[in-house]
């Protein structure tokens, strides 16, 4: 991926560059509102910074080519999107007790991701969606293909 240039340092995040939402935007063309979009229909979570300020990563970047390509070519709204997402074994993928499995509010039933929830009992412990191995498997979109697969053959 070509790096996006602007006036000001670039920001790094673990060793990643970070983008602003709008050189995000100039990059994919799309505008900085859809990436509000996303955020708020729950199918992104963005870094913020301690100012309170969004920035992405390059995983961030190509997630979000992803759903473009989800809404543009397979018709998917937001809605089917949330759906296939929740379908995450989240349980699964992480070390879950039982009393946890049976009072998260993003259970089986759902048709949200994880991340979507305030309440689950991940956030009551004060883990951060962003870095939790659910969302981070969302990121590698070849993984969430092979992970969604699995899902559909057990189904």
């Amino acid at each position: 991926m070509a790096a996006i240039h602007n006036d000001e340092q670039p920001k790094y995040f673990s060793g990643e560059k970070l983008y602003t939402p709008h050189e995000v935007s100039l990059f994919l063309g799309l505008s900085v509102e859809s990436l509000r979009l996303y955020e708020r229909e729950g199918l992104i979570v963005p870094l913020k910074l301690e100012s309170g300020h969004r920035r992405f990563t390059e995983e961030d970047i190509e997630w979000i080519t992803c759903i473009q390509r989800q809404i543009h070519e397979n018709k998917l709204n937001f809605a089917g999107i949330r759906y296939l997402l929740a379908m995450l074994p989240c349980h699964e993928m992480k070390p879950c007790c039982l009393e946890d499995q049976m009072n998260c509010p993003a259970g089986d039933k759902s048709c949200r991701p994880c991340w979507n929830f305030e309440n689950t009992p991940c956030r009551q412990k004060g883990e951060n969606c962003r870095t939790c191995v659910v969302y981070q498997q969302v990121l590698n979109v070849e993984n969430l293909k092979q992970i969604l697969q699995v899902k559909f053959k057990c189904d």
